[in-house]
């Protein structure tokens, strides 16, 4: 992976060539042409240092090796700002970036039906197979907020005896003892 290499602003006034210097005040960051500003942004506003860096040299107050040389930053850095000038202007520097966005692979109803699996105490990676979504995607969902994780293991009903047992058993399971307790499910079906 590429490091982006921030530029290094000197301490004091610099002269970038013989036209044009920098001095940091405060907080901001000045450039000089002869006595007057020319331009000013904050010391972390790198879109606006870009923006003001590609402009430079794009009227030829400073050439690229000098930006590159002052600044200690890339030159494909230094060509990219220039791309980005050329083809956008200050919209390709300040303005919002289009990104593509896929489908909603977690409709309300999947989050739904994901929600009930991992109520069940199911694997993440099991229900991502199962409705055929990345198992990052439910992940993602569950540290959002979107979905929530049980923090204890499903309660797996035991015998009881009574009307009023059972219908106890039945509160404390997550979606019904008839959902959770499979064992006296099959058990009804061989019955039959």
């Amino acid at each position: 992976m590429v490091k982006t290499l921030f530029p290094v602003f000197p301490t004091e006034i610099k002269m970038i060539n013989h036209k044009i210097g920098v001095k940091p005040i405060g907080d901001k960051i000045l450039y000089f042409n002869g006595g007057g500003v020319m331009y000013e942004h904050e010391k972390d506003d790198y879109e606006s240092f870009r923006y003001i860096s590609s402009q430079m040299i794009i009227l030829q107050s400073v050439r690229q090796k000098d930006v590159i040389k002052f600044f200690k930053v890339s030159k494909s850095s230094v060509i990219r700002w220039q791309r980005i000038y050329k083809q956008k202007g200050a919209k390709g520097f300040f303005g919002t970036k289009k990104v593509k966005k896929g489908g909603n692979v977690l409709t309300p109803e999947v989050l739904l039906q994901v929600q009930k699996n991992l109520n069940l105490g199911k694997a993440v990676k099991e229900i991502g197979e199962y409705f055929e979504i990345k198992p990052d995607t439910i992940i993602k969902a569950i540290q959002s907020g979107r979905l929530s994780k049980p923090d204890i293991e499903p309660v797996l009903p035991i015998e009881a005896k009574t009307q009023s047992q059972r219908n106890q058993l039945d509160i404390i399971a997550p979606l019904g003892v008839g959902c959770t307790n499979e064992e006296g499910r099959m058990n009804a079906v061989k019955k039959k």
